[in-house]
């Protein structure tokens, strides 16, 4: 890297941290934050010594235009902010995950990145742990044969470790083409995640034009279910993998062989921030004139149209063949079409309570001083409030 580069935040929760660490391991200066809440803003103005704070990014935009942005809103509104980004000349724009709810609005985002020149990253930054890494390896490296297939088991939703799970097996499997999708679909509540309807439960089989398949179970059995855990199976063996460790099975293994992936016990902690920093310098690298990042918009597009076609396919009880046509949100279709009523009465969000409005911010400010990360405070503050809620009624 010949300069500095520069970044701001869109969205100051609880994975911006991670975006901000990811930017000073890899020494970006991150110059300003956006976020309609004066509370989060002057947070993270204090906390990482950030010059410049906006309600809004057009507010910024009209004032400077950095490097790099990360989108690190809710999922529903990623895609106003990329298009800003890219409509003022940002370089890069590292996007969270999953990068819009439905086919149509990511393809804006992608198209709309190409045509200004930003370069376009989603964030699945576990495609730089070093379990899926080595995985990849093995798996490309023909270390189990021909590969069959692999298998997945998740919850939260497909929108979001069902995103990761899709992304991480396409990734280990070298980011086949998908041919064809089959999926099934539950939702007897009114469930949520961040403002977008969800569904209780699904599973889907992913059909490549190499003749792989991808298995994939959200929120059934819960048993093992990780969003970064996946088997791949093949002809002369299998791998097993998480984002920090992976094991082998092959005919010279001797049994299931634990892989060095050449971290010291005290890495294992620092594995997010390193994924973040290395994903940043790639896109540096990226914006540079390298080859196109490995978790580039049209890499994550095709994330997307599989979970997209998933929902399709139990939408239309038939298989989908891709390229999906529908460009909208199935799910959120097929609530209007009266196909999912629920049974169980009363809208609740299972990220509800990353909302920071009508936070007790004294407490929050006491329990970041002890050193909590906003996740679990947040979870903490909504555990407080229903326990206070339990006693008083």
């Amino acid at each position: 890297m010949g300069r500095t580069y520069t970044a701001a935040i869109v969205g100051c929760g609880d994975i911006a941290h991670h975006h901000v660490r990811g930017y000073q391991l890899a020494g970006v200066d991150v110059v300003a934050v956006v976020d309609p809440l004066d509370v989060a803003r002057e947070q993270f103005q204090k906390e990482y010594g950030v010059a410049q704070a906006y309600g809004k990014i057009e507010e910024m935009l009209d004032v400077i235009v950095p490097d790099m942005v990360s989108v690190c809103t809710w999922h529903l509104l990623h895609p106003g902010p990329t298009l800003a980004a890219a409509e003022a000349g940002v370089k890069g724009v590292i996007c969270e995950k999953p990068m819009a709810v439905g086919l149509g609005l990511a393809d804006e985002m992608v198209d709309a990145c190409q045509e200004r020149g930003t370069k376009l990253v989603v964030s699945h930054q576990r495609r730089f742990t070093p379990g899926w890494e080595k995985a990849r390896e093995l798996v490309q490296g023909g270390a189990i044969g021909q590969l069959i297939r692999a298998d997945a088991k998740v919850a939260a939703g497909l929108l979001n470790c069902g995103t990761h799970a899709i992304d991480g097996m396409r990734f280990v499997m070298g980011d086949p083409t998908a041919e064809w999708v089959m999926g099934a679909v539950e939702r007897q509540s009114e469930r949520f995640e961040r403002d977008t309807p969800i569904e209780d439960g699904c599973m889907g089989l992913v059909h490549m034009a190499d003749g792989t398949q991808i298995f994939m179970q959200c929120d059934l059995d819960m048993q093992d279910a990780s969003c970064a855990r996946f088997v791949f199976r093949g002809t002369e063996g299998m791998v097993e993998t998480t984002e920090t460790w992976t094991r082998l099975f092959n005919a010279e293994s001797g049994g299931w062989q634990t892989q060095d992936l050449g971290l010291e016990p005290e890495q294992i902690d620092t594995i997010g921030g390193m994924a973040n920093a290395r994903q940043t310098k790639e896109l540096i690298a990226w914006i540079e004139g390298a080859e196109e990042h490995r978790g580039s918009g049209e890499r994550a597009r095709a994330t997307i149209e599989i979970l997209m076609a998933l929902l399709e396919s139990a939408r239309r009880h038939q298989m989908v063949r891709l390229p999906l046509q529908e460009k909208g949100y199935p799910l959120e279709l097929m609530l209007a079409e009266g196909l999912l009523e629920p049974t169980q009465k009363g809208p609740y969000d299972i990220r509800g309570y990353l909302n920071r409005e009508n936070v007790d911010e004294a407490r929050y400010a006491e329990l970041r001083a002890q050193g909590m990360s906003h996740h679990p405070i947040m979870r903490a503050l909504h555990e407080e409030k229903m326990e206070r809620e339990r006693q008083e009624s």
